[in-house]
C-alpha cells in the first residue's frame, strides 16, 4: 500500500469516527429502516373494478282460464287462483326475453309434463310421467313466445284411466312446466354464454278447491365487470415512487447508512486503548498508600497479578508523573508496579 492510499484510509477512519457523521448515519438508518417496515403493509398493486353494464334474462308464464258455464266470471278468467269446478281449460303463454337484445343468439326448449305419484311419508314416489307438450326453436332478436292450451277435461279422463290401471284411487297428480334457454353473443364488448332455466307447477289444491301456479316469473340479472390492476404509488417528502420499487430501495438505503455506522463504531472500539488490567478491575481501589516502610518494585504486570494472587490484598491505583501506579500493601511493604499511560 502506497503512502497516498494510507493517507486516504486514515482520513476515512477519521471521517467515519466523527460524532456528527455517526449521528447522521444513525438518523438516516432509522428513517429508512422505519419506512422499510412500514411499507411491508402496503400492497404493490391495487385492483379496481367498474360495471360496464347489466343484462337481464326474464321468463314469464301467463295463464288464462277458460271457464265452464257460469254467471259469475263469464268465459275467461285471469287471476292468481281459480275455482277447480269452473275451469275447463288453461291457455298458457310463456314469454322470454334477453335485455339488451343486441348480438344475442340462442336456442330454447319448452316442455309441459304431468307426473303421477303417491306420498310415502314426506317422500314423493313417482309412478308414471307423461309429456303433454314440447317445443324447441331459436331466439329471434333475443326473445321467443310459446302458447299451449291445457285441456283439463281430457287430462282428468287420462288421469282416471292411469289410476285404474295402477289400481290406486288416491293417486296424486302434478303438472310441471320447464323452460331451458341457451344464449351466446356479445354484451358490452364481452362474449357471454348463459344457460337460463325456469320451472313452474300447476297445483290442484283439493283442500281449498283451487288451482294455482307456482314461480310464474323468473328473472336473472348479471353485470359485466371490468377489472383493472394498477401499481401502487407512495409519496413522502415530495418524492413519489411505485410501492414495489420503494420496498426495494428503502432497505438498500437503510443498509447503505448502516455500513458506515457499524464501521465507525468498530473503528472507535478498535482505537480504544486496551485495558490490560481488566481482570483485576474489581479489586482495584483509587488512592495512594501511606506509612510505607519498604518498597518493592515489580517489573511487569504479570508480577503484579502473581503478587495479588499470593497476598490477596486490595490494589491501590493512582497516577504520578504520567504513569499509572498500582500498589499492594502488606505489613508496611509496598509492592509497586508502574505503567506508562497509553497515548
Amino acid at each position: 500500500m502506497d503512502i497516498k492510499s494510507m493517507i486516504d484510509v486514515e482520513n476515512l477512519k477519521k471521517l467515519v469516527t466523527r460524532r456528527e457523521v455517526l449521528a447522521v448515519s444513525l438518523v438516516l438508518f432509522l428513517f429508512f429502516a422505519f419506512y422499510s417496515v412500514k411499507l411491508l403493509g402496503v400492497r404493490s398493486t391495487v385492483t379496481t373494478q367498474s360495471v360496464l353494464g347489466k343484462y337481464t334474462q326474464e321468463g314469464e308464464l301467463i295463464h288464462v282460464a277458460l271457464l265452464r258455464n257460469n254467471t259469475l266470471y263469464g268465459e275467461r278468467l285471469r287471476r292468481t287462483e281459480y275455482p277447480i269446478p269452473l275451469v275447463g281449460n288453461f291457455v298458457l303463454t310463456y314469454s322470454y326475453r334477453f335485455t339488451p337484445m343486441t348480438s344475442i343468439e340462442g336456442k330454447y326448449n319448452v316442455k309441459w309434463i304431468v307426473r303421477y305419484f303417491v306420498n310415502r311419508g314426506s317422500e314423493e314416489v313417482i309412478l308414471w310421467e307423461e309429456k303433454l307438450f314440447e317445443e324447441s326453436g331459436n331466439l329471434e332478436k333475443g326473445k321467443f313466445t310459446v302458447q299451449y292450451v291445457l285441456n283439463l277435461t281430457q287430462l282428468n279422463e287420462r288421469s282416471e284411466e292411469i289410476s285404474n290401471q295402477l289400481g290406486l284411487k288416491r293417486l296424486n297428480r302434478k303438472i310441471i312446466f320447464t323452460a331451458n334457454v341457451k344464449t351466446s353473443g356479445m354484451v358490452y364488448g364481452r362474449e357471454i354464454n348463459e344457460n337460463f332455466e325456469h320451472t313452474s307447477s300447476l297445483i290442484r289444491d283439493s283442500g281449498s278447491g283451487l288451482y294455482y301456479f307456482t314461480s310464474e316469473k323468473e328473472v336473472v340479472e348479471r353485470s359485466i365487470i371490468e377489472r383493472q390492476t394498477q401499481r401502487t404509488r407512495v409519496s413522502k417528502y415530495g418524492v413519489t415512487m411505485y410501492a414495489d420499487t420503494a420496498k426495494k430501495v428503502m432497505p438498500l438505503l437503510a443498509l447503505l447508512f448502516l455500513t458506515p455506522l457499524i464501521g465507525g463504531v468498530y473503528t472507535i472500539k478498535s482505537q480504544r486503548p486496551k485495558n490490560e488490567f481488566k481482570d483485576l478491575t474489581p479489586y482495584i481501589t483509587e488512592g495512594a498508600p501511606i506509612d510505607v516502610e519498604k518498597k518493592v518494585i515489580l517489573a511487569t504486570k504479570d508480577d503484579l497479578k502473581k503478587t495479588f494472587d499470593l497476598l490477596d490484598k486490595p490494589i491501590l491505583h493512582y497516577t504520578e508523573g504520567g504513569e499509572d501506579i498500582y500498589v499492594i500493601i502488606d505489613d508496611g511493604i509496598a509492592y509497586e508496579y508502574r505503567h506508562k499511560k497509553s497515548t
